[in-house]
């Protein structure tokens, strides 16, 4: 009858741990890196530009080692801040003003940024404090599902998620996305990621309770120059650049993305994994 118990209690508990972990969603101390990628350390910053990659809650278990193997080399210093608070997003804030700070950011002739989805929370509201800024172009990294993730991770697993990730999960779950105005000194782009990951499909049911998907640009609530849309899920968008780096580079360059940029929705249901459509 006690091992009964004991099993009775258990075997809850290690599924939801076990959940958790497959994925993704747990903090991985031994991922967590930041890098500063200096390609000539002889030229003087206020000569050269800068690219600054925020990474957002799946840098915790996918890492940001393949961002940085892909962004090197290609005639910008290259910066990945390790800045998400257990705390609040207010702390990442401070902490990514830190990282700007410590690297001298300011003093490159031209900022581009790319920004995962709470990197896009924590970079609006750090430009809201520091409007006086060197930043030339920011593209978004934008999922109407992955968006919907803390949510649903606080709502399902609360206890396992705050004693894993802190607070900031269940606090970001709670914040609209504040935008910045599209004025005519940063060029704005967004990526718009259609498919789900596994965690996403995991927690199908809470991510659904927030009403339908929105899959227009509109509903991002970012004013940008240009968009398009990506096969990628969330996941992928840590490892796969052979489309979405080539555009990246662009906007930069332009102001814009290619001519083949896939500016149409796809339709797909966004649930199905990538291989059962022949992709």
């Amino acid at each position: 009858m006690q091992y009964n118990s004991y099993k009775r209690i258990l075997i809850p508990v290690v599924a939801v741990i076990c959940t958790l972990l497959f994925t993704g969603a747990g903090v991985e101390e031994w991922k967590k890196k930041e890098y500063a990628i200096i390609e000539n350390d002889s030229i003087a910053r206020s000569n050269k530009e800068a690219l600054l990659i925020i990474p957002g809650f799946g840098s915790r278990s996918e890492g940001v080692g393949d961002i940085a193997d892909y962004f090197r080399g290609k005639g910008y210093d290259v910066f990945i801040p390790s800045y998400i608070s257990r705390d609040s997003l207010n702390a990442c804030v401070s902490n990514l003003d830190r990282y700007i700070t410590k690297h001298k950011l300011s003093e490159y002739k031209k900022l581009h940024v790319f920004s995962y989805i709470i990197g896009s929370w924590t970079l609006n509201r750090w430009m809201r404090k520091n409007p006086q800024n060197n930043i030339a172009t920011i593209v978004y990294d934008r999922s109407p599902l992955q968006e919907r993730a803390p949510y649903a991770l606080h709502k399902d697993l609360p206890v396992i998620v705050r004693l894993l990730e802190g607070d900031i999960v269940r606090e970001f779950s709670t914040i609209p996305y504040e935008p910045i105005t599209n004025d005519t000194t940063i060029n704005i782009g967004l990526i718009i990621e259609s498919r789900a990951t596994k965690l996403v499909r995991h927690h199908r049911k809470s991510v659904m309770e927030l009403g339908p998907l929105d899959w227009t640009v509109a509903g991002r609530n970012q004013p940008c120059d240009d968009f398009f849309y990506t096969l990628n899920n969330h996941d992928e968008m840590y490892h796969d650049f052979e489309t979405v780096g080539k555009q990246i580079f662009a906007f930069i360059k332009d102001g814009k993305f290619t001519v083949n940029a896939h500016r149409l929705q796809y339709s797909i249901d966004p649930f199905t994994k990538r291989k059962q459509f022949g992709e």
